[in-house]
C-alpha cells in the first residue's frame, strides 16, 4: 500500500518516538556514538552498508547518515506504519518489512552488509528464537563483518518487564498516532499485519548473549557501552 504522508506530520512522530527511544534506553547518544565510533576502529572508515533490525521509524539510521552520508542503509521492520515514516523521512534509505520471527527475514534482507544493528529488539524474541536469530545475522553480514546489539541486558534473567501503574510511553505514542487521521489506512494495515505478534519481554545478562553468540559462530565480543541494566555489545 503507497500511502502519502505529510512531512511535518512523520517530523513529529519521529521526534517524539526519539523520545520515547531515550526514555527506554538511557544514554542513547553516548551509546550510538560509542557504537558507530568502534565501528570505524573495526573498518578502519566508514562501513559501506548497514542493516538496521527493528529500526522502526529511522532514527538510529538518520544517525548513521548524519555520520557517515555515503554508506547505505537498510532499514527492516516488521510494523509497516513505522516503515511508512522510516521511507517518507529518509529517502535514500531502503526499509524492507520482515518478521524477525520468521526464518525468512534474511532472504528478504538481502547480504553482505559490514554492519548489523540491533537496538532494542532483541528482547521482543523469545529466547529460542534469539539464538536461532543470532545464527541468522550471520547469513547477512560479510567476512569481518560487525553486529551491535544493544538491549536490556541486567545481571540475571529477566522474566517480564517490569510494570510502570501507569501509561507508558510506547503506549502513550501508539495513543497519540491513533487520533491522527492521516495514520487511520496505515494503522489498520498495521493491525493485520501484526495480528497474533507479542513482545516476548526476553532480557538476559551480556554473558548470555555472548555465549549465545559464540554457538552460532561469532568470535570476539566486546561490552562497548554499559548503564543502569542496558548495555551495547559488538560480536565479530
Amino acid at each position: 500500500m503507497s500511502i502519502r504522508l505529510a512531512a511535518g506530520d512523520v517530523a513529529r512522530w519521529r521526534c517524539d518516538w526519539e523520545a520515547m527511544m531515550r526514555h527506554y534506553q538511557p544514554d542513547r547518544d553516548d551509546l550510538l556514538a560509542t557504537g558507530l565510533a568502534a565501528v570505524e576502529q573495526v573498518h578502519g572508515g566508514a562501513p559501506r552498508r548497514v542493516l538496521d533490525v527493528g529500526g522502526g521509524v529511522g532514527t538510529t539510521a538518520e544517525s548513521v547518515l548524519q555520520r557517515w552520508p555515503d554508506t547505505r542503509v537498510t532499514v527492516l521492520d516488521v510494523d509497516p506504519a513505522l516503515l511508512a515514516s522510516a521511507a517518507a523521512a529518509l529517502p535514500q534509505v531502503r526499509t524492507v518489512r520482515a518478521d524477525l520471527g520468521s526464518t525468512r527475514w534474511p532472504a528478504l534482507a538481502g547480504g553482505s552488509y559490514d554492519l548489523v544493528m540491533a537496538l532494542m529488539t532483541v528482547h521482543y524474541l523469545p529466547q529460542d528464537r534469539v539464538r536461532e536469530w543470532y545464527a541468522q545475522v550471520r547469513q547477512v553480514l560479510r567476512p569481518g563483518g560487525l553486529l551491535l546489539v544493544g538491549d536490556v541486558m541486567p545481571d540475571t534473567p529477566v522474566a517480564e518487564r517490569p510494570q510502570s501503574g501507569g501509561t507508558d510511553p510506547w503506549t502513550a505514542w501508539w495513543t497519540g498516532l491513533a487520533h491522527d487521521p492521516a495514520m487511520a489506512s496505515l494503522l489498520s494495515e498495521r493491525a493485520a499485519a501484526l495480528a497474533g505478534l507479542t513482545c516476548a519481554d526476553f532480557f538476559a545478562p551480556v554473558d548470555w548473549h555472548r555465549e549465545t553468540a559464540r554457538r552460532a559462530g561469532f568470535g570476539e565480543a566486546t561490552v562497548l557501552h554499559r548503564r543502569t541494566g542496558h548495555a551495547l555489545v559488538a560480536f565479530r
